[in-house]
């Protein structure tokens, strides 16, 4: 090979050299980790059930439509408020079940949801809310912290003479872990309402010596409308003698009954029963009539005879 030669291959060689990048051992390096932090179960460290100051109501009887506070004392999440889910009260009287549907007379489901922070009443109005006084429920900004539920019973919530009506407090989280207490109780007082529809009643019309005359002011009976939370009677009561100056026409010649004339007694001035409307069913704004007869005495001067006639309602 002549030396040309050699020069010129020698020249390939340093040029690959140059080409080719060097090889140098790594410095630093890198690994993905993960620390797995588990779900920690909510709890409840007590429940307490009151008025609306600090008078325990837990065990006792209760009044509808009246505002009570339902409370859960240091609940706690060690995986902190943002994890729980809700917080719900059920409550419910002896003839339902925790899981049974919402109604006024027996079941009530009230909630507090974490991620809008707002209560509501799940039902049984979940429409407008009517047995949930939310501005005085409160809920904690951090954990430990408690929860007040404010609420009244509907007018018809069931009547019951022990401490048989029972308050759930669930608190659940993310992941469906839950704490529970269901250890607060009360009873419910008889709560009745009558509206008298008819303002005003009597007979037109009559005659001397005439018996039996059903009355015709307004429309032949006298209507009521009645709200109550347990079976009740309707009563009635007279306030005298039917009077015109020094003239009267005795008061127990007034008789009454749902719609029997011979069935029908006579009004005193005491409350008595109103035959036929006894043992009637719970419930909100029911319908009732009765009819009044009356026998107008011989003699008996001419003139408007008047008397103050009384309804109630009385748990039967």
């Amino acid at each position: 090979m002549s030396k040309k030669t050699t020069k010129f291959f020698a020249l390939i060689v340093l040029v690959l050299l140059a080409t080719i990048p060097l090889a140098y051992a790594a410095t630093e390096g890198t690994s993905s980790g993960t620390a797995t932090v588990g779900n920690a179960a909510p709890t409840i460290t007590s429940v307490s059930f009151t008025d609306t100051g600090s008078v325990s109501k837990d065990g006792s009887q209760i009044d509808v439509n009246t505002e009570y506070w339902a409370k859960a004392t240091g609940v706690d999440d060690d995986n902190g408020l943002v994890d729980l889910d809700k917080v719900e009260y059920k409550i419910w009287g002896p003839s339902s079940t925790e899981g049974g549907a919402d109604s006024e007379a027996d079941h009530y489901t009230f909630k507090w949801t974490q991620a809008t922070d707002t209560w509501e009443e799940v039902g049984p109005d979940s429409v407008t809310d009517i047995h949930l006084v939310e501005t005085n429920c409160t809920d904690p900004v951090s954990l430990p912290g408690d929860f007040r539920l404010a609420f009244k019973l509907d007018k018809i919530a069931e009547k019951t003479a022990t401490a048989t009506w029972t308050i759930k407090i669930i608190v659940t989280d993310d992941s469906v872990a839950s704490a529970s207490d269901a250890t607060l109780s009360f009873g419910v007082n008889y709560y009745g309402e009558i509206t008298v529809n008819d303002g005003t009643h009597g007979w037109t019309g009559l005659t001397v010596g005439a018996t039996d005359v059903i009355m015709n002011n307004p429309d032949g009976d006298l209507d009521v409308t009645v709200t109550s939370n347990a079976a009740f009677d309707l009563q009635a009561k007279g306030s005298g003698a039917l009077t015109k100056g020094g003239d009267t026409i005795p008061l127990a010649n007034v008789v009454i009954h749902k719609d029997t004339l011979g069935s029908a007694v006579s009004l005193t001035t005491s409350y008595a029963d109103i035959g036929g409307l006894t043992s009637l069913s719970a419930g909100t704004d029911l319908a009732h009539s009765f009819i009044l007869w009356i026998d107008v005495p011989d003699p008996c001067p001419t003139g408007d005879y008047t008397y103050t006639l009384s309804i109630q309602v009385v748990e039967s």
